[in-house]
């Protein structure tokens, strides 16, 4: 008797655990269990893929039509600086709320430019990023009043997820940022590369400011390559590193050129 009176107990306890110790735990059980039978039928449940992998979320609008909240489901988690593919649209998280007991929020920000460039180690990457006009910004470039120059005045900042490629990101990098349509595309060359206020724990995005600087024969238009001609000479176009097997350029939104 003994033996089958601790067994009950055992599946007593197991019941308990699994609906919480405390009045506290349950409430949270409760609440969990509530929102993952009713969310589904909410007009705010969206299927969507995430950093490359299927989600189902609930997805409210802001009052800025560029901007969403999204929402996990219960025990689900999202990263800062990851990339959502809803909508026909490319999204990315800048913010999120620390407090995930219950379920995840975050703030999306519609992608308006896929950026191209190549690293130290001739690999073509992609990503999609904002860019949005940054004329109010400080460029965090100092000149000198005996040197004149004329040049362009156009400043653009450009918010961008964090991640082993971006980190690399400094003073002497140029991008070709401009309709990709357009016969020459604008040049830009970072100027104010500030990477801290904005990441959390390795996770988190990057707001930079750019200004327009004059495009050069180095420069592929045809690609939107800035700087493209010097790791691959006219006469060797053909030998490009060919980046489209890193499974990590998937989850970050960057992939080799195809």
């Amino acid at each position: 008797c003994g033996g089958v009176s601790m067994g009950i107990w055992d599946v007593y306890e197991s019941r308990v655990c699994a609906q919480g110790k405390t009045k506290r735990e349950a409430a949270l059980f409760r609440t969990s269990r509530r929102l993952r039978e009713k969310l589904p039928d909410s007009l705010s449940y969206h299927n969507v893929i995430v950093d490359g992998e299927e989600r189902s979320v609930i997805i409210d609008d802001s009052d800025n039509l560029n901007e969403k909240i999204m929402h996990s489901l219960p025990g689900e988690d999202f990263t800062c600086g990851g990339l959502v593919e809803w909508a026909d649209n490319h999204w990315l998280i800048t913010e999120k709320d620390a407090n995930t007991e219950l379920r995840t929020r975050v703030k999306l920000l519609q992608c308006n430019f896929l950026l191209k460039w190549i690293d130290s180690d001739h690999v073509i990457h992609e990503q999609w990023c904002v860019i949005e006009d940054g004329t109010k910004y400080l460029t965090g470039e100092y000149e000198d009043k005996d040197f004149f120059v004329t040049r362009g005045d156009s400043r653009i900042a450009m918010t961008i997820a964090r991640n082993s490629y971006t980190v690399k990101f400094a003073r002497n990098c140029r991008f070709l940022i401009d309709d990709p349509e357009s016969s020459e595309m604008n040049a830009y060359l970072l100027t104010k590369p500030l990477k801290v206020g904005k990441t959390y724990n390795g996770h988190g995005i990057y707001s930079f400011v750019l200004q327009e600087v004059v495009s050069t024969d180095n420069d592929n238009f045809e690609l939107g390559i800035a700087n493209y001609y010097l790791h691959f000479p006219k006469e060797n176009t053909s030998d490009i590193v060919d980046d489209k097997d890193d499974s990590s350029a998937s989850d970050t939104g960057k992939k080799g050129w195809l």
